[in-house]
């Protein structure tokens, strides 16, 4: 489905929806890669459908790599690969007896590597991983290095090296996987599908998974990318398809544009510092459980309906803003 290649009648279904309901349809999320080429045009083919069938069906893509971490030790992307719930999802002592196994260890690795696997073979680049937090004096000196390099110093192969590491911590080490879609031409692709129309900027999941994945810092990175990195496309663009675009096909009444009338949500920031801090675990929630974060960098005001929230990078305490209505601070979008 929507985390690989929609089946034909999903296709219809969404198309369906939307045309009944005479509303545009968003779905999440559409990643690009260039292994898989054939991916974006099967997804981006309902858009199409949906056209002929009355209605408008949006693919929602992020317009950068999200960092985000695994583990072995707690629900993640891990579970999903065809197979491991069932091996992952046991007591603590028995998962780790069952990760010993060499049996499971083939029957783990043949999974995570299959057809089946659709959108997360993604997760199965071990070699590529990077060692994050570690928790035992077996693993001391292997933070910040990849799965790969110690495989080698091993003998092992990578994936049993990455086995054999988290299982002296208990599972409890912190794993970051590394895109495997970073070349240029994966980059093309994503530059070619912003300026499609059948795709809108979003998916960063607003704070879901946030142990997991960080993907809120998408739009400093993004426009420090369009200024100083890949550039490809105009900063001014970029604004316009995380502003404007987004507030038109949901309905917001005067947001997304500077204009006289409308509300005063402004970000100024300096085109030479925008970016964002690297995505970092903090625990300061309840419980002491940790989420990722990553702060943002040359955001030199943010205003809120006219009033200043963030001056130099750090909020002053105002809360000026107010729930958004429907019907009220919204308009109905219609799909046709």
């Amino acid at each position: 489905g929507c985390l690989d290649r929609f089946a034909d009648d999903e296709i219809e279904l969404l198309g369906k929806m939307s045309a009944v309901a005479n509303r545009p349809m968003n779905w999440n999320v559409l990643t690009v890669d260039s292994r898989e080429p054939d991916r974006v045009a099967r997804q981006i083919s309902a858009y199409d459908r949906s056209l002929e069938l009355g209605g408008r069906v949006i693919a929602l893509t992020m317009p950068v790599q999200v960092p985000m971490n695994m583990s072995f030790l707690n629900f993640c992307g891990l579970w999903l690969l065809p197979g491991w719930q069932k091996i992952l999802g046991v007591p603590l002592a028995q998962r780790i007896e069952t990760l010993k196994d060499p049996d499971t260890r083939v029957f783990l690795l043949e999974n995570s590597l299959s057809q089946a696997a659709g959108v997360f073979r993604r997760l199965a680049d071990w070699g590529d991983y990077i060692i994050g937090d570690t928790y035992s004096e077996a693993n001391e000196g292997l933070k910040g290095r990849t799965v790969r390099e110690i495989a080698q110093e091993r003998s092992k192969s990578s994936f049993g090296t990455l086995l054999d590491i988290v299982i002296a911590d208990d599972l409890q080490t912190i794993l970051w996987p590394q895109p495997q879609d970073d070349d240029a031409e994966s980059w093309r692709m994503r530059a070619e599908l912003w300026q499609d129309g059948r795709a809108l900027i979003g998916g960063s999941d607003a704070g879901a998974h946030l142990d997991r994945m960080c993907g809120a810092p998408y739009p400093t990175r993004w426009l420090a990318d369009c200024i100083r990195g890949r550039k490809l496309v105009s900063v001014e663009y970029a604004v316009q398809m995380m502003t404007s675009q987004p507030a038109k096909l949901f309905g917001l009444v005067d947001r997304g544009e500077l204009r006289v009338g409308a509300h005063g949500d402004i970000v100024i920031f300096d085109a030479d510092e925008i970016a964002s801090e690297q995505a970092k675990l903090v625990t300061d929630l309840p419980g002491d459980s940790s989420r990722l974060s990553a702060g943002s960098m040359g955001v030199k005001r943010v205003l809120v309906n006219g009033v200043t929230i963030v001056e130099n990078g750090v909020a002053n305490g105002a809360v000026p803003g107010t729930v958004l209505k429907s019907g009220i601070d919204t308009y109905t979008v219609t799909a046709r």
